[in-house]
């Protein structure tokens, strides 16, 4: 029974030493894209929105058809550049293409987090149908939950 002294300690301590709590919220290094009215820092909210991926293999709508205000979309590892198509209202007449160019780099974080891949935004760019215009807010996209991209809308009532 002594053993249990020795060995309940030891296997507490490494159940401690093992939590997560040292990785960031977010699993995956995702662009967290933010909405905002165009010319300032207010975040606006877009009603009937469809977020799908171009050319992304099975199914890649992200957003079917919802209010979002903010988003996280997916890059590949494999390409040095993704699409989404933003679609308004339901109407693909009404769309908008991002396009995203970046490298992908491979990071160790540590034993509790594991590896994963960071990315290195070189350019970001979009059609301007309803999208007034976009920025980079944070170049380098790591598991961390900063917003990386902004886009910027006239906020009117005909989408």
């Amino acid at each position: 029974m002594r053993w249990l002294h020795v060995i309940l300690p030891l296997m507490l301590l490494a159940l401690v030493a093992c939590d997560d709590n040292s990785c960031y919220d977010n699993g995956s290094a995702l662009p967290l894209v933010r909405f905002y009215k165009s010319g300032t820092t207010q975040q606006v909210t877009l009603d009937g929105v469809t977020i799908r991926g171009v050319d992304a293999p099975g199914d890649s709508v992200l957003v079917d058809s919802s209010a979002v205000s903010e988003v996280y979309l997916p890059l590949r590892v494999s390409a040095n550049s993704t699409q989404w198509v933003l679609e308004y209202g339901g109407e693909t007449e009404l769309a908008d293409t991002i396009t995203l160019q970046y490298r992908s780099v491979p990071y160790f974080s540590s034993a509790e987090c594991g590896a994963m891949y960071n990315f290195e935004l070189s350019s970001v760019t979009s059609t301007r149908y309803v999208i007034d215009s976009i920025a980079i807010a944070k170049p380098v996209i790591d598991n961390g939950t900063d917003v990386a991209i902004r886009l910027f809308f006239p906020v009117t009532n005909e989408y």
